[in-house]
């Protein structure tokens, strides 16, 4: 792992095609606008950089600029009104005016480099956009020759905050990682970095007046190996854990601030607590004893509501805004449960005390406790969205996780918004179909649906719009034990929402993005920085056609063709095709590889299509499934390919939450049917679960149905069953109607509890 990243940032080989107005080029995140005249400009031959007399900062941006260039013989050159000079120059130049912090343009000409801006950081992100326009060349006695073309670039954000996160509490990673992790984030000008720094499985941040948070709640006694939804579990027998000091902290804090990156600290309250309580037990509603988590979930003992734990975390808050100086402290506020308060005399005496009614109320009660606190120090509470339970917080600014809802909610009541949800912003799920992909949390995100992702919903008015402040990635590191995981799972993916953040929509293009982070990942690759290339790989879709599947391969956006092995009577066979659609009619297995014109192969995707009566039949959804686990559509029940046994995302499991399954087949065949065969996912860890029973009706009209068949489903530990129903009787039906019933609310003693429980089905293999 590199040392410094930003020193080193520039990218290497970059091929540039510019044209007499736009522009093709390989900045990302997209400008408002570049143009260029044609020609280049030698960096080489630039020797000064002219800034404003007596800007500290300006002056802090073009040393900057020296070290990324790595041209140390470069002078600044500090004046009272920057000019142009004799020689080829970078003039930094500060505008008159109260305009866009983020505002910048940047022109390079034979004589050099104007860059103008209304405030510092304006011409930091200049800074950015330049780097990633240099062409590095190999000039005479292989001296290094730097270029870029002659240009004019005109740009601006599109929101004023763009967020990335990064949980240390379940796997730590030290402050030398911490600044390569803002590094990336500056690349790509991202300008808030969300620290989760407590949480059950460890406390990272030195708390002075609390000593125990670190020294006891810093270290658990073992961690989970493999993933949470396995049966039996399995732990190591490694104690594990760190913390950063307060002085390691003030490093980190200065060192963002210079790239312009605001630190936001999570301090998680009154949930996800188990790190805390076993350091100071007396805050919870048991007394304890408690032990810092060594699995992930959710987990019964939380901060108990009495007035001492109030003044315990007040206390830490103290410590914790001393310490940071921006303007935003986050509290959790998540995955709270509650059945600990129900029955703890503490708790319910502060609810008789305060006319509280429901445990939700408590936690609002003391969720605005603890704003009133921040309050008074100059900050302001963020928290995630169940804190909008029991009512909204003054003041508070939400953070919409669950899906947008919550965000709209609080946006109609005028509280500002970050969008984060889990559906486009979290990058610990999977990135890629890809059979090998290393493990992760479940479901499926990939690289263009984060790119496709608006954070204005379309619901909200012009002005309810104002509230929403931008979009957030979320990296949760339950299953990245090492800092390479953790750029791969965020890499490319923080790229796209840097996109999304800073570009008007009607400035972003797919194809054009997919182009220029080729590009970016060249740079990657030569800097030994983990970055997932799962764009390139093939993706499908299914799609009904006359009782047939039709499987449509979706190619990258960049220029190649297909590789198709299909294996068919134990030969091998390899056929190079355009096509990108497939007729399925029989059994078929085969693999398929996407292949750029440089040779370049993408990872294969496998498929193994099997004939059965069911595949290609239309069937209709009477219940509509979870958006984010429906990727597939409704023909991926019926097309002939099983989903996977290992993990329930991708495009053919169908996923439910707290809904019955419950759809009509339009069968019309003369062929009998004798059984029919589900695919059911089970882990209980995630939330998911088994179905309590199928029932099959048939009917000759689509209206009129009749049960022919009912089985229960047995609750068992295997993570994938495959029942097998035998119907008592061949049929010959014009309709089925299948009934899947959801397990229900979940069990008190178990994840998730109280919440409807999801259910995954995969194919539905008729015979």
């Amino acid at each position: 792992m590199m040392k410094n990243l930003f020193v080193f940032c520039l990218i290497c080989n970059g091929f540039i095609l510019y044209s007499q107005n736009k522009m093709n080029h390989q900045i990302i995140p997209n400008p408002v606008s570049v143009k260029s005249a044609g020609g280049r400009l030698n960096l080489n031959d630039v020797k000064q950089i002219i800034i404003p007399e007596k800007n500290k900062g300006v002056k802090k941006i073009a040393e900057f600029y020296i070290r990324a260039l790595n041209q140390s013989d470069i002078k600044i050159i500090e004046t009272k009104s920057p000019h142009t000079s004799s020689k080829k120059s970078i003039i930094l130049q500060l505008l008159r005016g109260e305009n866009s912090s983020d505002y910048y343009t940047l022109n390079s000409s034979k004589n050099g480099i104007k860059i103008t801006a209304y405030q510092e950081r304006g011409l930091f992100y200049a800074l950015q956009s330049l780097i990633q326009i240099i062409e590095k060349s190999e000039g005479q006695n292989n001296i290094t020759n730097l270029s870029i073309p002659y240009i004019n670039i005109e740009d601006d954000s599109r929101f004023k905050y763009r967020g990335l996160h990064l949980d240390v509490s379940r796997h730590f990673f030290p402050v030398s990682f911490i600044k390569n992790y803002i590094d990336m984030m500056a690349k790509y000008k991202y300008n808030y970095f969300h620290w989760h720094l407590t949480d059950d499985q460890g406390w990272r941040i030195e708390i002075k007046q609390f000593p125990e948070l670190t020294q006891t709640g810093g270290y658990r006694k073992s961690t989970l190996i493999g993933h949470h939804s396995d049966s039996p579990a399995k732990y190591d027998s490694t104690e594990y854990g760190g913390y950063y000091t307060q002085d390691e902290i003030r490093e980190v804090i200065i060192y963002a601030a210079d790239r312009y990156i605001e630190i936001i600290p999570e301090i998680e309250m009154p949930g996800h607590s188990s790190a805390a309580l076993a350091a100071y037990p007396i805050f919870g509603c048991t007394g304890g004893p408690y032990e810092v988590a060594n699995t992930w979930g959710v987990f019964d003992d939380v901060f108990c509501t009495k007035d001492t734990t109030i003044w315990f975390l007040k206390e830490i808050l103290k410590e914790v805004c001393d310490l940071f100086p921006g303007e935003y402290i986050h509290i959790g506020g998540d995955e709270c449960p509650k059945e600990r308060w129900k029955s703890c005399p503490n708790c319910q005496a502060i609810k008789r005390r305060r006319n509280i009614k429901t445990e939700e109320e408590l936690q609002s009660y003391f969720i605005s406790q603890i704003g009133i606190f921040l309050t008074s120090k100059g900050k302001k509470l963020i928290g995630w969205d169940e804190i909008l339970e029991g009512g909204i917080p003054t003041n508070a600014i939400i953070m919409s996780w669950r899906g947008e809802e919550g965000g709209i909610l609080a946006a109609k009541a005028k509280h500002q918004v970050i969008m984060t949800p889990g559906s486009h912003c979290y990058f610990d799920h999977y990135q890629s179909t890809y059979a090998k992909e290393p493990l992760a949390i479940g479901s499926y995100l990939p690289l263009e649906r984060v790119y496709s992702y608006n954070p204005i919903p379309s619901v909200l008015t012009k002005q309810q719009s104002s509230y929403i402040l931008g979009a957030q990635g979320n990296v949760w590191t339950e299953y990245m034990s090492d800092e390479n995981k953790v750029f791969y799972m965020a890499y490319p993916r923080a790229i796209a929402l840097a996109e999304v953040n800073w570009t008007e929509e009607k400035n972003k293009s797919y194809s054009d993005f997919i182009k220029r982070l080729h590009q970016h990942s060249k740079w990657f690759k030569e800097n030994n920085i983990s970055f997932s290339l799962s764009y390139l790989d093939l993706n499908y879709k299914t799609k009904n056609n006359n009782n047939h599947v039709e499987l449509i391969i979706n190619k990258p956006a960049l220029d190649g063709s297909i590789l198709l092995e299909t294996i068919k009577d134990g030969d091998a066979k390899q056929e190079y095709t355009s096509e990108d659609t497939f007729i399925l009619d029989k059994t078929l297995n085969c693999k398929a590889w996407y292949q750029l014109k440089d040779k370049t192969l993408s990872r294969p995707i496998t498929i193994d299509f099997v004939s059965h009566l069911g595949a290609g039949k239309n069937i209709t959804l009477i219940n509509s499934p979870a958006e984010k686990y429906f990727q597939g559509g409704s023909s991926a029940l019926l097309n002939g390919i099983q989903a996977p046994q290992n993990k329930y995302g991708g495009q053919e499991w169908i996923g439910m939450e707290g809904k019955n399954f419950e759809a009509i087949i339009d069968y019309k065949d003369t062929n009998a049917i004798s059984t029919i065969t589900f695919q059911f996912f089970n882990a209980p860890g995630s939330w998911i679960h088994l179905p309590s029973e199928v029932v099959i009706s048939a009917s000759s009209d689509g209206k009129n149905f009749e049960i022919i068949k009912q089985q229960n489903i047995e609750t068992n530990n295997l993570k994938y069953i495959e029942p097998k129903i035998l119907l008592d009787k061949k049929i010959i039906p014009q309709y089925l109607k299948i009934l899947v019933k959801n397990h229900g609310e979940i069990e008190e003693h178990l994840p998730g509890a109280g919440h409807g429980s999801w259910l995954f089905i995969g194919e539905i293999k008729i015979e």
